[in-house]
């Protein structure tokens, strides 16, 4: 009994030295996970907002907000960036027009040819003070102004009317259905007034046709197959936001950036 008490007291501070040998083991690994976990979240922003300013050709310093959700350590060892969101402002498109991108991405991989994300969308913000370019652009003149107005989309350009200029404009409600782009007049005037479609055309001719009836633009062929339009948010501030989804394999899938199709 002797014998067995003394290996006994013998034993316990070595199961203890074994224990914090465990414990020490334990607390490292967390602290290295806790500094790779730090890094990634350090690196991982920057190669990503370097491959934005890469593929917008923009300057080193052109400000881009990444931000990456959920264990970026855990997404590493998983072959992902993980989950992330993108904005980029001040980005210049088709003749000096600028406006704000947005992108996030649900399981991004780290190799463009991977597997696909779980899910992806993007979205591009017009500010009121460029509405009016990007109609103009838009309706390839036919309209030269635009403003959002009570929630709706206020379009006009000025027509000649027995020599003398006067502004023609028609509010417009605008939806997406189905990837196309609904819109449906719900006012028309001219000088101020309201008129009627026939009123407006014997003013303004047929150059107002195309938008003095509900219709539908289809808008597929415009954009990559791999994008699918959901949603035009009008902003009490003038400005509008086009918001799309994208498909999950669009960064694998040539075919997916090929142009689409109007059936």
């Amino acid at each position: 009994l002797a014998v067995t008490a003394a290996a006994s007291a013998e034993a316990s501070p070595r199961r203890r030295r074994w224990g914090l040998r465990v414990l020490g083991i334990v607390l490292v690994l967390a602290a290295l996970a806790g500094a790779a976990e730090l890094a990634l979240r350090l690196i991982v922003p920057g190669i990503v907002a370097n491959a934005v300013r890469e593929s917008f050709d923009m300057t080193d310093d052109h400000p881009v907000e990444v931000s990456v959700e959920g264990s970026a350590l855990l997404s590493a060892l998983a072959g992902q960036v993980g989950d992330v969101s993108i904005r980029v402002p001040h980005v210049t498109i088709l003749d000096g027009i600028t406006v704000t991108v947005a992108a996030s991405a649900k399981a991004l991989p780290f190799e463009a040819t991977g597997r696909p994300m779980e899910a992806a969308a993007a979205s591009v913000t017009i500010p009121a003070d460029q509405l009016g370019a990007v109609i103009a652009l838009a309706t390839s003149g036919v309209a030269t102004t635009g403003d959002v107005v009570d929630g709706e989309l206020q379009i006009g350009r000025d027509v000649t009317f027995f020599g003398a200029s006067v502004p023609v404009e028609a509010s417009l409600a605008v939806a997406v259905s189905a990837g196309d782009l609904m819109v449906e007049p719900t006012s028309v005037s001219a000088a101020g007034a309201e008129l009627s479609a026939q009123q407006i055309r014997q003013v303004a001719g047929s150059s107002l046709n195309g938008i003095l009836k509900p219709h539908t633009v289809c808008v597929r062929d415009q954009l990559p197959a791999g994008v699918t339009l959901t949603e035009i948010r009008l902003s009490s501030t003038g400005a509008v936001t086009v918001a799309a989804s994208l498909a999950p394999d669009i960064i694998a899938n040539p075919a997916q950036l090929e142009l689409g199709t109007c059936a």
